[in-house]
């Protein structure tokens, strides 16, 4: 939260979402349920103190041959199958992180119609990956091929949910959309780069279990600005359908920053 505007930083843009804070309500008692990516997702879902929730930490899948984390059980109460047995279209689109393909964690069983993303956190730290997941089906990103990176999997996120909203303006939805940046890697196209080039003292990062970085900072901060950018896009596409005035937004996230190998704003 200390890297939006509307709670006191004022070096990285977010204007949309400034404008929510100012416009709605703002939740400062309110905390993330773990400090890492899973237990913190499955208490979000469940309803549930870590302590009680199924999972409790990062626990891999043996990533190298199988893709997917420690997946959630069939008969877990999550918030999009009550939602959907309330008439709701449910879909998650983002970063999932309770289950690969083939386990009962999948977002298809537990309430989810329509999902568009990552299985997995291992993956969901590549912006130019391979391959996401539309439902069951595996989508091959062929520009990413061979070392390219030419699709930004954020935008391809963006997309989904636009057209989600679109498809389901006339009928009760919920949209559980998880965005992945600025989580590491810190890589953005050069269109949000170049708005912070020079803005930041930066000490370039030379790469290791992610690529090398030469502005982390501004990459940071412009990850960010991207991120607020879209939502605008969302915020606007709900006032041009008319219903802005009956959809409730939240936003949040799932933990603080990730300060690890120098990948740090």
């Amino acid at each position: 939260y200390g890297d939006l505007g509307c709670y006191g930083q004022d070096k990285i843009r977010t204007p949309n979402l400034d404008r929510m804070a100012a416009e709605g309500m703002r939740f400062t008692q309110h905390y993330a349920g773990n400090t890492v990516c899973a237990p913190s997702r499955c208490a979000l879902m469940t309803g549930l103190h870590c302590g009680h929730a199924y999972v409790r930490g990062n626990y891999l899948m043996d990533h190298i041959r199988f893709e997917g984390d420690l997946p959630i059980p069939p008969d877990t109460v999550t918030v999009a199958k009550i939602l959907k047995r309330a008439g709701y279209t449910t879909a998650i689109i983002g970063k999932w992180g309770m289950g690969g393909p083939g386990t009962t964690g999948i977002p298809n069983k537990q309430g989810f119609d329509y999902f568009f993303g990552y299985l997995d956190q291992i993956r969901a730290h590549s912006y130019y990956p391979t391959h996401l997941w539309r439902n069951e089906e595996k989508v091959e990103l062929e520009a990413n091929r061979d070392g390219r990176r030419e699709t930004y999997s954020h935008d391809l996120l963006t997309k989904e949910a636009l057209e989600f909203v679109g498809r389901n303006k006339q009928k009760p939805f919920f949209l559980y959309l998880t965005y992945t940046i600025p989580h590491a890697e810190l890589a953005v196209p050069e269109d949000s780069l170049k708005q912070y080039e020079g803005k930041f003292p930066e000490e370039p990062f030379e790469g290791g279990n992610y690529r090398a970085q030469k502005t982390p900072r501004a990459a940071f901060a412009a990850m960010i600005t991207r991120m607020d950018r879209d939502i605008g896009q969302i915020f606007r596409l709900l006032k041009q359908l008319g219903i802005d005035e009956s959809t409730f937004v939240m936003f949040s996230s799932d933990n603080g920053p990730h300060k690890e190998r120098r990948c740090r704003p």
